[in-house]
């Protein structure tokens, strides 16, 4: 049985909570199998809820969460997280883990990528 780490489980947790919409700690342990013991799961949706990445409201004995929509979505709140705790807080050097990953990256995506760059570019030019 594989465990996941604690911000993988964090990551697991956003993506079941955003595909069912709303859900109990019982939807995401029984969706997570046995990658997560229930209290664990329990624990770190708790915690999710405190630091405004999930919402919660009771629901009998249970709560039902929800992603919070918020200024910033709680998506982009995980990946700074990860971009400071793991990357020193530098944005290059998470880009360049990603973009020298063993994962395969198509020419269009590359694309996309060089345009987001430009786009981001003359933003700062405007601003600047």
């Amino acid at each position: 049985m594989v465990k996941l780490g604690f911000g993988e489980l964090e990551l697991s947790i956003l993506k079941i909570v955003r595909d069912l919409n709303r859900a109990t700690v019982r939807d995401v342990y029984e969706r997570l199998g046995k990658n997560g013991s229930y209290t664990t799961i329990m624990t770190v949706m708790s915690r999710m809820a405190d630091k405004g990445e999930l919402l919660r409201e009771k629901n009998g004995k249970q709560y039902v969460y929800w992603v919070a929509l918020q200024q910033e979505s709680s998506s982009k709140n995980v990946l700074r997280r990860i971009q400071d705790k793991i990357f020193g807080g530098k944005g290059s050097a998470m880009v360049s883990y990603l973009l020298e990953a063993d994962q395969e990256i198509s020419d269009k995506e590359l694309e996309e990528i060089e345009k987001l760059i430009q786009k981001r570019r003359s933003k700062s030019i405007d601003n600047g």
